[in-house]
């Protein structure tokens, strides 16, 4: 099961973006402009400033896995020059809103990529705990290739590693959630 937006702004996410992102979470309605494409969010602002004008909010997008973990990924959204904000980049599942945590110290210092996604587990389960702690260390791992200025050689096993754990871990989280899902699915009435 891939992360999602949040149903709601819960307290789990409020503590999260207060304590790990030092920020409020809002909701930002996802409004595509023409061409606007996935996972490319810095692009996808910076033309809508370069089209319509307003500016860049940078900030987090809130995602969940569901009973497991919540994620802060890099994000930028744009503000129009009336003050609406929205988010110019379709989603993964085409959400028409998004969980956002402005955040001005959260600039862009590579020219791909965002800051590293960081992670807080939401549940005690020992798989889903392991796996959030891996997914956090690929991305202490990503964080340092992009200090080194991109992957080396020495770098290269080190970020191989940590997705193959990553992906291992993700795999035991993702089985366990489908066999409870199964043994609730057979323990209802019919």
């Amino acid at each position: 099961m891939k992360p999602i937006a949040p149903a709601q702004i819960d307290d789990n996410i409020i503590r999260f973006a207060h304590i790990v992102l030092k920020g409020l979470p809002e909701w930002i309605e996802v409004e595509l402009l023409e061409g606007s494409m996935q996972t490319e969010c810095f692009d996808n602002v910076d033309r809508a400033i370069r089209a319509h004008g307003g500016k860049a909010i940078m900030g987090w997008i809130i995602w969940e896995k569901p009973g497991v973990w919540l994620e802060a990924e890099h994000h930028a959204i744009w503000e129009q020059q009336d003050g609406t904000r929205r988010d110019v980049t379709p989603t993964v599942d085409a959400e028409p809103r998004i969980v956002f945590v402005p955040d001005d110290k959260a600039i862009r210092t590579h020219p791909r990529f965002g800051l590293p996604t960081r992670y807080v587990s939401i549940s005690k389960d020992p798989v889903a705990v392991h796996a959030m702690k891996k997914a956090q260390k690929m991305m202490d791992v990503r964080a340092e290739i992009l200090a080194a200025g991109g992957i080396s050689p020495k770098l290269m096993p080190k970020a191989q590693l940590a997705h193959r754990r990553f992906v291992k871990a993700l795999e035991a989280i993702d089985a366990k959630l489908a066999l409870q899902a199964k043994v609730e699915n057979d323990d209802k009435p019919e």
